[in-house]
């Protein structure tokens, strides 16, 4: 009997023993079910992640071009009114013979500057020469129509009609289609800087000249002389860059017929320099003067041309006859932002012993014949001065850098 239940007990734990399984064993026992692999596919495929495009930034440029002193003499009128005849137009006068050589490069750039040194305040003020000035309106015409869309007033002539010859002039620029600047109706409009938009960039134009001649801005009147002044000069650059891409300024300094220039005009310039304005373009010596790069307190760098000279003028001597156009293009990609391309191109103011045949040159198109029958010789002999040595004041006082090739290869 007790072998009987001793064999039921083994049976018992046997078929409980083959009941339990661990799960190495359960997964040994499970059988393999073959899978069909394709050799050119790739076992595991892992999501590929695109590569970064680089961003391509837009470059936009904008042309620009900068003369001197435009200054009508009573003989330049009297061509003008000549010339009017001629053309048997409707005008009483027309000045477009000073831009005949030269005003399809001046309309080929998008923006261009003239500092218009006399004030058009209207024929009811009468037409007046040296030393307090007022021109016949149909300048403008010539000027607009050689190109020239931003035009400078303050100088130190812009008091000559007195605060009705001022007001009557910037009135009437202001029906023109130029940006006027350096006359300003008000405090709040000489804080307004002049803003050229074109081809995506914005520039500002801001003004300031040294002296008015002895002729103040008498009380009782709202409209602003914009003198030179270090702290006006810091609070609107700041602004200015605040709203546009570059800043230039407009600045009548330095001295009457002075190839030198002046540690005011050093100190001012160095004031530009550290308030990151991009380009300073100088008048009022009536000679031309060196153009430089300026270092700012913040390493940028700023162009400086201190003096342009005349475009035009009938002053006594030869060198006063010399001008130049400042050219280059703003450049902004991205956020980046620089002046690129710079030329100075010299030029030459020519009129004949007779005061007439008034026209601007390039110096690379002037000639020895000109130079030796120009008309600043009425003023005396010693006036006068060949093409050769014209070409040599200029390479003395220009970098090399800003000449162009055409003018490196000029004799001497």
């Amino acid at each position: 009997m007790k072998k009987q239940l001793l064999s039921v007990l083994w049976c018992i734990i046997f078929l409980v023993g083959c009941a339990v399984v661990t799960p190495m064993e359960e997964e040994s026992r499970t059988p393999l079910i073959p899978v069909e692999i394709d050799s050119e596919a790739p076992v595991l495929s892992v999501p590929s992640v695109p590569e970064e495009e680089p961003v391509l930034m837009e470059t936009h440029t904008v042309s620009f071009l900068a003369a001197g002193d435009a200054i009508v003499h009573t003989g330049i009128w009297l061509e003008a009114q000549k010339t009017a005849r001629n053309n048997g137009g409707t005008r009483d006068y027309d000045f477009s013979h000073l831009f005949s050589r030269v005003g399809e490069e001046i309309s080929s750039y998008d923006i261009a500057f003239i500092n218009q040194e006399t004030l058009m305040a209207g024929k009811e003020y009468g037409y007046s020469s040296y030393p307090r000035f007022n021109t016949p309106r149909e300048l403008a015409d010539d000027l607009i129509s050689a190109g020239f869309n931003v035009v400078n007033i303050a100088n130190n002539h812009m008091m000559d009609m007195l605060p009705e010859g001022l007001a009557s002039t910037i009135a009437f620029w202001k029906t023109q289609p130029v940006t006027l600047i350096g006359g300003y109706e008000s405090e709040a409009d000489y804080d307004c800087a002049r803003i050229v938009e074109e081809n995506g960039i914005r520039i500002a134009f801001l003004s300031y000249c040294y002296g008015t001649n002895g002729l103040s801005m008498p009380a009782g009147y709202d409209m602003i002389i914009p003198y030179l002044d270090e702290e006006t000069i810091r609070r609107q650059t700041a602004a200015a860059k605040e709203e546009a891409d570059f800043v230039v300024v407009s600045v009548h300094w330095g001295e009457d017929s002075c190839q030198a220039v002046t540690e005011e005009q050093k100190a001012y310039a160095q004031v530009f320099a550290d308030c990151g304005v991009d380009a300073v373009i100088g008048h009022h010596p009536h000679l031309i003067q060196p153009v430089e790069w300026i270092t700012g307190k913040d390493g940028n760098r700023t162009l400086c041309a201190y003096s342009l000279g005349n475009l035009f003028s009938l002053m006594a001597d030869a060198y006063n006859m010399v001008g130049g156009f400042l050219t280059f293009d703003f450049v902004k990609t991205g956020d980046d932002c620089s002046l690129e391309n710079i030329v100075f191109e010299p030029t030459v103011f020519y009129y004949n012993t007779g005061f007439f045949g008034q026209t601007i040159y390039r110096m690379e198109d002037y000639t020895e014949a000109l130079a030796s029958s120009h008309g600043v010789q009425t003023y005396g002999a010693e006036h006068l001065a060949t093409y050769a040595e014209l070409v040599s004041y200029t390479k003395d006082l220009i970098p090399a850098e800003f000449l162009s090739a055409e003018i490196e290869e000029l004799a001497p």
